[in-house]
């Protein structure tokens, strides 16, 4: 099946299921699409109530008196058998797991969903199954009528009117705190973030569709649950295992594309020390965050300093990968490295207040991840949440930071983030009519 023929699919399902639950999660292999909620397990933002709700829609709100890994480990468990789980964790989530306290924000820390229906869109076929056969069989005749039939797609292009470059006198102030700490040794990198507030409600579906077939992601994705909805195209992979292989990637280091060659920017980028520096630093991180769970001797480097394309930048690329001792797993790997990526390398409460220092409001899903898990085939992907669009029942934003070191210049770093909201910015599509309130909200008010 055609890369275009896929997604048209792909969002013509999506759209049939807009009022309900859904996730969809692109990766090298295709597309793979979870619809309505079978069960699910939540853990609100401050971390300390989980809500399940099981098959049988019954729901059961618990206090967490332990590790929030240990209860989604038993939750996966218990569905292990019924084909992919799909969730996402929020950047707060790291500091759950490593004790440290933060400000919560209002989305919940942790979600996983059991899909009703499981859908794959990939190249040699389309795989659909679910709990009830005629509902199964529905997606399956959509999806090979939208294929096989032809039509066209009438996707939305009531495209919005974004001013990305606001704040700059705040950001650039925070940038300056930043690299003055780092100069003073308390750590070496930092990713300030900046958000942009949206006017207009956003249609995740027409911007999804128009914003891939502009980009060049490592993975795509876009979620309806709980409340939140987003729409992303990660420009890494921060976790990904197949049979006890695990793999980060370390993409930082930007350089905007202009005009319709690359070399330029490229040859810049690989010359440009701050750059360097900052991609250095992170697989640093990579690595020693992977070593601690790791097999002896097992941890590499790949594609060391390479330069890919996301969108309208480029990137410095590496990737590291190791082998998973004995009795590890993702959800041990993934606290990590979700906490690596804005302050890498400092241990205990000094990330927390770091990040305290030049960041004002808490972050919710953005710089968390997106996640797939197939239990059976022993994957477990986490997709960064970068280049993407946040929404909920009362607000909508997008949100962008650069690598902050200690040769960073203020409004090189503004100008970074702004080139970054470049990638989705332009295919905002806004809402014509409303699709109905938001289900299963778990939002803090």
């Amino acid at each position: 099946m055609a890369p275009g023929g896929s997604l048209d699919a792909v969002v013509d399902v999506l759209a049939t299921h807009r009022d309900g639950d859904y996730y969809a999660y692109e990766n090298e292999d295709g597309w793979y699409l979870g619809l309505g909620s079978h069960a699910s397990l939540t853990v609100g933002p401050d971390g300390k109530t989980a809500t399940k709700i099981c098959a049988d829609r019954k729901t059961a709100a618990l206090p967490v008196t332990g590790s929030i890994n240990d209860i989604a480990r038993a939750f996966v468990a218990e569905y292990s058998a019924l084909g992919s789980i799909f969730g996402q964790v929020g950047f707060n989530y790291a500091a759950i797991m490593a004790g440290q306290a933060y400000n919560p924000g209002q989305w919940p820390v942790l979600t996983l969903m059991v899909p009703r229906v499981h859908v794959s869109v990939c190249r040699d076929g389309i795989t659909v199954s679910g709990h009830c056969d005629e509902e199964a069989r529905s997606v399956y005749d959509l999806i090979r009528s939208s294929v096989v039939g032809g039509a066209a797609l009438a996707v939305s292009t009531n495209f919005m009117s974004v001013d990305v470059q606001v704040d700059c006198d705040d950001y650039a102030s925070r940038v300056g705190r930043a690299t003055a700490e780092i100069i003073q040794g308390k750590y070496i990198k930092a990713i300030p973030s900046r958000i942009v507030n949206l006017a207009e409600r956003v249609d995740m579906l027409a911007t999804l569709y128009h914003g891939r077939r502009a980009n060049t992601p490592a993975r795509s994705f876009t979620l309806s649950h709980a409340g939140m909805q987003a729409t992303g195209f990660s420009p890494e992979v921060l976790l990904s295992i197949k049979e006890q292989v695990v793999a980060t990637e370390a993409v930082a280091g930007t350089r905007l594309v202009e005009g319709a060659q690359p070399e330029p920017a490229r040859d810049a980028l690989m010359n440009d020390p701050k750059e360097v520096m900052e991609h250095c630093i992170a697989i640093k991180g990579s690595i020693r965050r992977l070593g601690g769970i790791c097999t002896a001797g097992s941890l590499a480097v790949k594609d060391f300093m390479s330069v890919v394309p996301r969108g309208n930048v480029q990137h410095l690329y590496s990737c590291v990968t190791g082998t998973l001792e004995s009795g590890k797993d993702g959800w041990d790997a993934l606290p990590g490295l979700v906490a690596n990526i804005t302050v890498p390398g400092i241990p205990g409460r000094g990330n927390m207040e770091a990040i305290e220092t030049f960041e004002p409001h808490p972050r919710d899903m953005y710089c968390g991840a997106v996640l797939m898990l197939d239990p059976a085939a022993g994957l477990f992907e986490a997709a960064l949440v970068l280049r993407t669009v946040f929404q909920d029942q009362q607000r909508q934003w997008l949100q962008a930071g650069a690598g902050v070191t200690s040769l960073s210049r203020p409004e090189r770093e503004f100008t970074e983030t702004c080139e970054k909201l470049g990638s989705i910015f332009p295919y905002l599509v806004a809402e014509t009519k409303p699709w109905g309130e938001l289900k299963g909200s778990h939002l803090v008010n």
